[in-house]
């Protein structure tokens, strides 16, 4: 029983690291495309960071 308890613990660990993953690479990806619009846009010069 308490293995059955540590492996369903273990899966749902997993589980929450898989969605965390999909969740910062789509933040990534939004970001990306906000610089991306603004250097179109003129608002950044080249890869000068945003202060």
């Amino acid at each position: 029983m308490v293995m059955l308890v540590l492996g369903l613990l273990i899966v749902a660990g997993l589980a929450a690291l898989a969605l965390l993953g999909r969740g910062l690479q789509r933040q990534v990806e939004s970001l990306r495309a906000e610089i991306a619009a603004a250097r179109i846009s003129g608002v950044l010069d080249g890869d000068d960071p945003v202060p």
